[in-house]
């Protein structure tokens, strides 16, 4: 196996710092969510897909399984698999495991410790395969890599990450993607469907309060960069379904008054008020479909479990 070698396009800790100051500037106070994904962050969310209550992992891994040999078809000999956020890749495997056209793995990311694990793993259980790894904030644009292929691109997204951007945001992206896609090429985007609000609360509260956990990181990620000792008691993690919205919504809140002191900058946090750290946008299938087409998208096919509950949508230009 040859060396791994990661292109490195991650924001420096400034950027972090930055925008974690102008965040809690604003009212309502927000913190991005891809600030989730330190290592122990990347750690957290692994443990979250494995609790009982959170059904999007172990569904859409299901659909994958289920219709692996259709999904294949859609690979040319010699093509590439580009992955946005990949931390674990353990979904990744059923697809390398089955489709054997894939000659080039690129995964995105922006935790290199996230990367450097995963990618070093998919390497030794593939030892053919050109693993090309990116540390990248893959919500701004960028250049990918030269690959000398033969075949098609096709990018995935899995995990219904792409909940995470706002509408517009997701619109973005989706032209960003298709900026690299030809006729031939396409992404695969798994997207958590709407359904009974208890479903969905549950699993952003589970019983083991892991997901708890995953957002007060945050907390510790703040003590860290700026040297504070907040206490992460004075905090506590609230999830909910906005039905109005269609997004469950996550937020820390503050047990009392807390000043903030981010290098000169200090912040009032009065008791009770909520830092918004992440929004998961639900949508049926007319909905995402109508948002693939506005951004002159198509939906080439759609693939579903049983109970309605998750999808995955191939899209292409």
């Amino acid at each position: 196996m040859s060396e791994i070698k990661i292109i490195d396009m991650k924001p420096e800790t400034g950027e972090f710092k930055k925008e974690i100051i102008e965040g809690l500037k604003k009212n309502p106070k927000e913190i991005n969510p891809k600030f989730f994904y330190d290592e122990k962050g990347s750690m957290l969310f692994e443990k979250i897909t494995e609790t009982k209550e959170y059904y999007p992992t172990r569904t859409e891994r299901k659909i994958l399984e289920d219709n692996i040999g259709e999904i294949c078809t859609y690979f040319k000999e010699g093509s590439a698999l580009f992955e946005y956020g990949s931390g674990g890749s353990k979904k990744t495997q059923i697809i390398l495991n089955h489709c054997k056209q894939i000659k080039a793995y690129v995964p995105m990311d922006i935790s290199i410790s996230a990367l450097q694990y995963s990618s070093h793993n998919i390497a030794a259980m593939y030892p053919s395969l050109n693993v090309v790894p990116m540390c990248v904030d893959y919500t701004k644009p960028f250049k990918i890599p030269f690959l000398d292929l033969e075949g098609n691109i096709i990018a995935i997204f899995l995990g219904s990450s792409i909940g995470n951007f706002e509408p517009e945001t997701t619109s973005r992206f989706l032209q960003t993607c298709t900026e690299m896609l030809g006729p031939e090429d396409g992404v695969l985007v798994g997207v958590d469907l709407k359904k009974d609000k208890q479903v969905l609360e549950k699993a952003y509260n589970d019983s083991e309060s892991i997901t708890a956990e995953f957002n007060l990181n945050l907390i510790d990620r703040i003590n860290r960069e700026f040297r504070l000792n907040l206490d992460k008691s004075d905090f506590k993690h609230v999830a909910f379904y906005n039905e109005k919205k269609g997004r469950i919504e996550m937020h820390i809140e503050a047990g009392r008054d807390i000043i903030l002191d981010l290098d000169g900058n200090k912040i009032l946090l009065k008791k009770g008020e909520r830092i918004h750290t992440e929004n998961s946008y639900k949508y049926d299938i007319d909905e995402f479909t109508s948002l693939a087409v506005k951004n002159h998208l198509k939906v080439r096919k759609i693939w579903k479990d049983n109970n309605n509950y998750f999808a995955l949508f191939l899209i292409g230009i």
